[in-house]
């Protein structure tokens, strides 16, 4: 809301030209035909959040009136259906990116896009999109806004928040709107209801009308309370922008004051045209007049998100609804049936007596009491007119109809079909036994309704693209920003920080946070912390793996484990692929050792010749031993043939006759 107050001299003064009380008229003649065309949709998605989420909501009026004194029980199975299908959202939240159109504007995309989170994370953002697509699941429309508002109370700077909006029914945005998001709606109302007392006391000098005296109105004036709204609306003005020669566009009304240094740089006008912009008003107003504003709002989007369950636009109208309403009347006739077995079982146990008249009338206290207690005994008048005198006896206890309970497990399937929730989707055992099986058959009940998750998503790009916007209008300070990473970690950035740049001497501003063009690309996937353990299970199979791959994947394990004290072993295990030259080192990591400097090489060459030459003349010398060895046995075999020689040359010579020689032949005789 504005900070401006009927008083301010700038009150009214943002829009010259337009008359107060012609833009009131306008105001009560949009929000008119905003009511009459929301209210009877948002009526029956009211029903159908009460049918599902509030107690003792699902019995119509005829058949409470058909049970009127009977068992009516509840058994809501619709609202754990819806459970499943929000949980499921918050494992897997719709995420956002921006993206840099030229590549010069990459790193402010980058830190356009850790800003966002950092937005998102000081404001509790995923409370309110949790919110809205609790609606949107429910009823079929919920829906989150954006604000600004001063960093603190002592200073001038400027957040981004998000912003939860508990009931999305006080949100009307103008009918002739066609696009999903609404981007195209000329105009919007924020309803806040309020007691007289609090609409005194903000504005005091305000106009409290009363219901008598303000019959055209009857909706802003209660006896009790006064309803205020938000007024949002566009303006198409026109503008002559100018196209300069260094490639920059502005606002021809802006160049009488930097011509002076436009020309000084050498920068010309190349072009110049007329164009149209878009400025959004607010405005705070009442069913008589307006309270605050109107004031522009800085961006160029109404900074109202909505998100759809499903919607349909038939005939020029919206017809939205959630996963409920096909549902009601499975879930009523459960309720119904489950009711009806619940008496008849009750009445199972009761089976009524036969009595005679006299009987009946001598004891009628004792018989009536039968149904709430059990006396020891029971006491009746003997006829001998009657057979067995009159005896009293139990009939027979009705049987129990199959086909009632036949017709509640239908119901229970009609539920199921209707919302595409089955029992394995809730966790209920079937007839898979592997976990890879038991998520697939949970998984068909995502992909039922992946259709309310893939609309949250188109919602959070348009988020991101009000946001986007607004960055350049409010962040236009030098001042110190937090941005927020992928995982978590956060940094502190200097935002339009301005420079001297030493060789020219001009001015140059860091991270420039009104420069750049992005886009805007929204996923669906699951959360960090859940990725981070599916990670975890992947690189604890890659880890078995023999090699530098296998303990590349064990660090990466260790890594994306959450334990307490983790950081330690995930540095120690890094700092040993380090010094494997497995992984690059980072800024402060003391990289792997090099190998030998050239002296450290001539010194190994030259340690390692003298080795060769040492083992050289080691052999050398053994050669010569061995030489010298093999001569002195050479030599000791020839004085040993010698000495044999001489021994035999000394010995006497004896003649052998013939006869006495082995074999024949030879000599008659020989000396031997």
């Amino acid at each position: 809301m504005s900070d401006l107050t009927p008083d301010d001299p700038q009150y009214a003064k943002d829009r010259p030209g337009i008359d107060q009380d012609d833009l009131h008229k306008e105001m009560l003649d949009r929000h008119q035909i905003c009511a009459d065309y929301w209210n009877p949709k948002y009526q029956m998605a009211r029903d159908d959040m009460r049918f599902a989420f509030m107690p003792d909501d699902q019995w119509d009026e005829w058949m409470s009136e058909r049970r009127k004194g009977r068992p009516m029980y509840t058994v809501n199975k619709l609202r754990q259906a819806m459970k499943q299908i929000t949980n499921d959202q918050r494992q897997n939240r719709p995420q956002a990116k921006v993206r840099a159109v030229e590549d010069a504007d990459a790193d402010l995309a980058e830190i356009r896009q850790g800003l966002i989170r950092n937005i998102d994370s000081t404001s509790d953002a995923d409370r309110a999109r949790d919110t809205a697509f609790q609606f949107a699941v429910g009823g079929g429309f919920g829906v989150w806004r954006i604000t600004t508002s001063y960093e603190d109370d002592g200073g001038f700077d400027q957040v981004i928040k998000k912003e939860e909006v508990p009931d999305p029914y006080c949100v009307f945005f103008d009918p002739s709107a066609q696009s999903k998001d609404r981007r195209d709606a000329r105009y919007a109302f924020v309803d806040t209801t309020m007691a007289r007392g609090e609409f005194k006391e903000r504005w005091p000098k305000a106009e409290i009308v009363s219901v008598k005296n303000n019959l055209d109105q009857p909706n802003w004036w209660g006896d009790k309370d006064v309803t205020v709204a938000e007024y949002w609306y566009k303006q198409v003005e026109d503008v002559e922008i100018v196209l300069l020669s260094s490639g920059e566009t502005v606002d021809a009304d802006s160049l009488d004051l930097i011509m002076d240094e436009l020309a000084e740089a050498g920068i010309t006008i190349q072009r110049r045209r007329m164009s149209q912009r878009t400025k959004v008003y607010q405005c705070i107003v009442s069913g008589t007049e307006i309270l605050e504003g109107p004031t522009e709002w800085p961006g160029r989007f109404i900074p109202l998100v909505p998100v759809w369950g499903e919607i349909l636009r038939m005939e020029g109208e919206d017809h939205f609804f959630g996963a409920v309403r096909f549902a009601k009347d499975a879930q009523r006739m459960y309720n119904y049936e489950r009711s009806v077995m619940i008496e008849i079982i009750d009445d199972q146990g009761y089976s009524p007596w036969l009595i005679t008249d006299e009987t009946a009338l001598e004891n009628k206290g004792q018989w009536q009491s039968l149904r709430t207690k059990r006396p020891p005994a029971l006491t009746w008048k003997p006829d001998p007119s009657i057979p067995g005198y009159g005896r009293p006896e139990r009939l027979p206890t009705p049987d129990f109809p199959a086909a009632l309970a036949n017709s509640a497990a239908i119901s229970s399937d009609d539920l199921k079909a209707a919302t595409g929730i089955y029992d394995a989707s809730l966790g209920s055992r079937s007839n898979e036994t592997s976990g890879r099986a038991i998520l697939a058959r949970q998984r068909e009940g995502d992909v039922a309704n992946f259709d309310y998750i893939d609309n949250l998503a188109f919602a959070v790009k348009y988020d991101f693209e009000i946001t986007n916007d607004l960055i350049t209008a409010v962040y236009d300070t030098q001042r110190q920003i937090r941005i927020i990473g992928d995982d978590g970690a956060e940094k502190i950035v200097a935002a339009n920080k301005v420079v001297i740049d030493q060789q020219t001497g001009r001015e140059i501003i860091l991270n420039d946070l009104s420069k750049g063009r992005f886009d805007i690309t929204a996923t669906v996937g699951p959360s960090f912390a859940t990725q981070r353990l599916e990670a975890a299970e992947a690189f604890q199979q890659l880890s078995q793996t023999q090699g530098p791959f296998g303990a590349i994947a064990a660090y990466n394990f260790v890594k994306n484990l959450d334990l307490p004290q983790n950081e330690e072993g995930v540095k120690a295990m890094r700092r040993i692929l380090v010094q494997q030259g497995l992984l690059e080192p980072e800024e402060g990591e003391k990289p792997p050792q090099q190998g030998p400097t050239p002296d450290q090489i001539a010194a190994a060459e030259k340690a390692q010749a003298d080795a060769a030459e040492s083992m050289a003349n080691a052999g050398k010398s053994q050669a010569q031993g061995a030489l010298a060895a093999a001569q002195a046995e050479g030599q000791a075999l020839e004085n040993q043939a010698a000495q044999i020689t001489l021994s035999a040359a000394m010995q006497p010579l004896v003649y052998v006759p013939q006869n006495a020689l082995p074999a024949p032949g030879g000599f008659p005789g020989q000396f031997v």
